[in-house]
């Protein structure tokens, strides 16, 4: 009896690919929207997902123009374009041709075309349909319902029994119901901080001493209040602290340690200060439990680098992306006081155009002068943007400022794109103060441009190119390699050894060693418009009489010729 062989449907065709060419010469005012669409897109997500929605978009278009011969524009698009557009890539075979295209794919395209017709509409795009033709419904149908993580129902009955009860978090509310007076301390302490503190300083002062009355309610039941805290919780918390995990399960870094304790040094230090009652009776965080803090270099471009980065900056065609990064790179400003930089931020004071940075980081605003590239740049932006709704020179769709992901992803496309790895915001403004302070500004007119408070801020600069060091080091060096190269066969006074070796030049000598060769060594004499005559036959006989005493065959020759010619005179 032979075997029952069935074999597999023949796969389709795999449809040729769209191009935006073809599409913008079959239906352009569609293909102009998508495009701009995706161009807007860019300035707030990541270049992968602004790929993905271009080979979905790509895809769709490329689908209508091919089924329906009179719809060519993004308003004519209809749920019957859309419902065939997901039959069609139902019926696709993925390249392999092994099996069909994944259910999660389809849904997953059909869902970036949602978010298309319902942002074009929100954004106020001309060529937008009357309806929206992806509804929620048509966007994820027959998904599977998820519950308990995100896991589909499938996964989940893989697993069968009651799930476990998850543990109780390290939340305030918890922390209050299990030790009400330590966490009333340490809640009043916060309230306290935000008066006079930043909400980054007081999230941080937060999330540290959050984090410790945790670890005080399950090691230690009995310790309910701060005043009953002593040197023994602090010597368990270290412990703790060194053996805690983080996200990529490595250890904790020690600047993670040092800033948890010292923030828990400072909450005792201010409660004893403030004589508040639920205070402990002295500070049980000691100077030597905070790990020592390192003092690396800032991160910089060095300058091959940086003329990269700045030479495929100068070819950004989004108008937003250049500026945006032309501040950061040429002003040294932070992420936080580019977002705030108001509209109207640029003025002139008699020739020169300045530029007002708002308050930032260290609560003081400062003003920098406006290189000319970016008043031109600003000029060009505000035009082609119109008037600003938020009064800021910045913002994003919904006329918010912008974040700092959105700054970052700018950076970092054009570091990719200049082929310099990843480059952070802040690196720009190491680059510019290294930059500057290589080429001869004074250090506290780069704490002026910067907007430092302290000597000390700048003075770091200095540590990554200290040209005295430098210049010192190489003068050591230079002499201890002409000593070494003069005496191979033991101690040899260096002076007149290196008189010995002098070359005889028009205006002084050369004290270059022996060994080393000379690409510039009679460069004038060789040169077809160098002139002398019997003036300077002295100078050229002496010269010769140098090039035989050194054996020196390249110059002895040439100052022959040239006392020969002399000598003869005129013929």
């Amino acid at each position: 009896m032979s075997a029952l062989v069935v074999s597999k449907p023949a796969a389709p065709a795999k449809p040729v690919p769209a191009r935006w060419a073809g599409i913008d010469a079959a239906a352009p005012v569609m293909a102009a929207t998508m495009l701009a669409y995706l161009g807007r897109l860019s300035a707030e997500l990541s270049a992968a997902s602004v790929a993905a929605a271009e080979v979905t978009l790509r895809q769709f278009a490329g689908h209508v123009i091919a089924t329906d011969p009179t719809c060519r524009s993004v308003a004519a698009t209809g749920a019957e374009h859309v419902a065939a557009y997901r039959a069609e890539l139902g019926q696709r075979w993925a390249s392999s041709g092994e099996r069909r295209v994944l259910s999660t794919t389809v849904d997953y395209r059909v869902a970036t075309l949602h978010r298309f017709f319902g942002q074009i509409a929100a954004w106020g795009f001309a060529d937008t349909p009357a309806v929206t033709p992806v509804g929620a419904g048509l966007a994820r149908p027959g998904r599977p319902r998820r519950r308990g993580g995100g896991r589909p129902a499938k996964a989940l009955a893989k697993k069968p029994g009651p799930r476990p009860e998850r543990p109780a978090q390290a939340t305030w509310a918890e922390i209050s119901r299990r030790a009400p007076r330590l966490a009333s301390t340490m809640t009043g302490y916060l309230d306290q901080l935000a008066i006079s503190h930043r909400p980054a300083s007081v999230r941080g002062a937060s999330q540290a001493l959050r984090l410790f009355a945790w670890h005080l309610i399950v090691s230690g039941p009995a310790c309910t209040a701060v005043a009953d805290i002593d040197r023994r919780h602090i010597e368990g918390y270290k412990v703790a602290l060194a053996a805690q995990k983080g996200p990529q399960g490595k250890p904790l870094s020690a600047q993670t340690v040092r800033n948890r304790l010292g923030q828990l040094r400072s909450f005792f230090e201010r409660l004893i200060d403030w004589d508040d009652p639920d205070k402990p009776r002295r500070v049980p965080v000691f100077a030597g439990d905070l790990p020592k803090a390192d003092d690396p270099l800032p991160k910089f471009l060095d300058d091959p680098s940086a003329a990269k980065f700045m030479a495929a900056l100068a070819t950004e065609p989004d108008r937003r992306r250049r500026l945006m990064v032309e501040l950061l790179a040429r002003t040294g400003m932070r992420v936080g006081e580019l977002a705030a930089l108001r509209d109207d931020a640029t003025y002139r004071v008699g020739a020169t155009y300045w530029l007002r940075v708002p308050v930032g980081k260290l609560h003081n605003d400062r003003n920098v002068p406006l290189h000319p590239l970016l008043l031109g740049l600003i000029t060009d932006y505000r035009t082609w943007r119109g008037p600003s709704s938020s009064g800021l020179l910045f913002e994003r769709s919904d006329h918010q400022p912008l974040d700092r992901y959105v700054v970052a992803r700018a950076v970092e496309r054009t570091a990719r794109r200049a082929g310099v790895g990843h480059v952070h915001p802040h690196q720009l403004r190491h680059t510019l103060a290294t930059q500057c302070l290589n080429r001869g500004m004074s250090l506290e007119a780069i704490a002026a441009l910067l907007g430092h408070r302290t000597p000390r801020m700048t003075l770091v600069y200095a540590r990554i190119s200290d040209t005295n060091v430098a210049e010192q080091y190489f003068r050591a060096t230079d002499a201890v390699e002409t000593k070494s190269a003069s005496a191979p066969g033991g101690h040899v006074d260096a002076k007149p050894q290196a008189r010995a070796h002098q070359r005889l030049l028009g205006n002084g000598h050369c004290t270059r060693p022996l060994e080393l060769d000379c690409r510039f060594q009679t460069i004038c004499e060789g040169c077809g418009f160098f002139d002398t005559n019997i003036e300077f036959i002295d100078i050229l006989r002496r010269q010769r009489d140098d090039a035989v005493g050194h054996s020196d065959a390249k110059r002895t020759r040439l100052y022959n010729e040239l006392v020969e010619v002399i000598a003869s005179g005129p013929s």
